[in-house]
């Protein structure tokens, strides 16, 4: 089964044509704009993967209202064709749709109801709504804040920020789950694979990378990490008002992914040596 990654440039795309170019998958890159082009021959025994929402308002505050409700009505009609080819089609959203940060422990299940609090949260329930509403064969992802070594991600502004011997001043309240891309990358490969073999390509699924976070915590890793490779780091403090986790994503219970579909939670922690060893070469070049 080919798939066809429709999404506007960026890390979390690169990612996965990485992975699925690994795991020996072809696929391609495309944006909405594009679709109108692509013939039924070109649809037929391929999967969609929709990261489009999710690429640009994991670095964004929101979609212009009218760029969102343009957007919305492309999904609308490609859906309405995903639907009539029998095309399953996988949405890749966040847990915004839930609201803020709860820092009670209480996790938000799949099967709780949304309650948008912010702009973003919002049009990510829209895009969720679109599809159910389309009754194509899909499935909706949601993950937490994504890490990657790419330019305005928080882990590069960390080391950057660190390196030009700035104190930086993080919040140490807010936890969240940073869920490197390409941890994100293997779950929906993993996916993809099992509906490639005729699992079900429906319902609504949490995956957030192990091991919860405040900013300040996970600079600190970041920073003794860093230190292997550079010279000793500027200082980290605790500030009520610093810096948090953008974007800020309520924790998400992850269970139901392992018994559907058998995917493991791996810890972030997991890939930092090789994502730091990256920005600081490429920094020092």
């Amino acid at each position: 089964m080919n798939v066809i990654v429709i999404s506007r440039p960026g890390a979390l795309v690169t990612a996965l044509l990485s992975q699925f170019a690994v795991r020996g998958r072809a696929s391609i890159n495309v944006s909405f704009d594009e679709l109108a082009g692509f013939g039924d021959e070109l649809l037929r025994g391929a999967l969609v993967i929709d990261t489009d929402a999710l690429s640009f308002l994991q670095r964004n505050v929101a979609f212009a209202h009218a760029e969102h409700e343009r957007l919305l009505g492309l999904r609308q009609v490609f859906l309405s064709r995903c639907r009539t080819l029998g095309v399953p089609y996988l949405l890749l959203s966040d847990g915004r749709v839930f609201g803020e940060f709860d820092n009670t422990g209480t996790a938000f299940f799949e099967a709780d109801k949304p309650e948008a609090k912010c702009i973003a949260g919002a049009q990510f329930a829209a895009v969720e709504n679109a599809l159910v509403a389309s009754e194509v064969s899909g499935l909706v992802l949601r993950t937490g804040p994504l890490i990657a070594v790419q330019e305005g991600n928080f882990l590069r502004d960390c080391l950057l920020t660190m390196r030009g011997g700035e104190t930086l001043r993080l919040n140490d309240a807010q936890v969240s789950y940073p869920t490197p891309v390409a941890d994100l990358a293997r779950v929906v490969s993993g996916l993809v694979d099992q509906i490639s073999c005729g699992a079900a390509c429906g319902g609504v699924y949490h995956y957030c990378s192990s091991g919860g976070a405040s900013a300040y915590e996970f600079a600190e890793v970041v920073c003794a990490f860093a230190s292997q490779f550079v010279a000793p780091m500027a200082g980290l403090e605790v500030d009520e008002e610093g810096e948090s986790w953008c974007p800020e994503v309520p924790e998400l219970s992850c269970e139901r992914i392992l018994q559907d579909f058998g995917i493991k939670r791996l810890p972030w922690r997991a890939y930092l040596p090789r994502m730091i060893k990256t920005v600081c070469e490429e920094t020092s070049k």
